[in-house]
């Protein structure tokens, strides 16, 4: 049985950033997963003052929850 959030989440699934700290709260698009099981998260803005750079994090499942299910 495929476990509920792996079911979920996929490229293009929109989350929530739970942890890291300086990025919780933020949202951002699954772009791909790693081959160690991470998931790779571009988010929609950069929490970081004075920067137009796109953020890119590597985040376990347990570290943002699904917001709007791809497809």
């Amino acid at each position: 049985m495929i476990g509920h959030s792996e079911a979920m989440v996929q490229v293009g699934t929109l989350v929530r950033v739970l942890y890291p700290d300086y990025a919780a709260g933020i949202l951002g698009r699954i772009l791909a997963r790693e081959t160690s099981g991470r998931w790779i998260v571009k988010l929609e803005e950069n929490p970081f003052e004075k920067s137009d750079e796109p953020l890119f994090l590597s985040l376990e499942e347990t570290e943002f929850e699904v917001i709007e299910p791809q497809g």
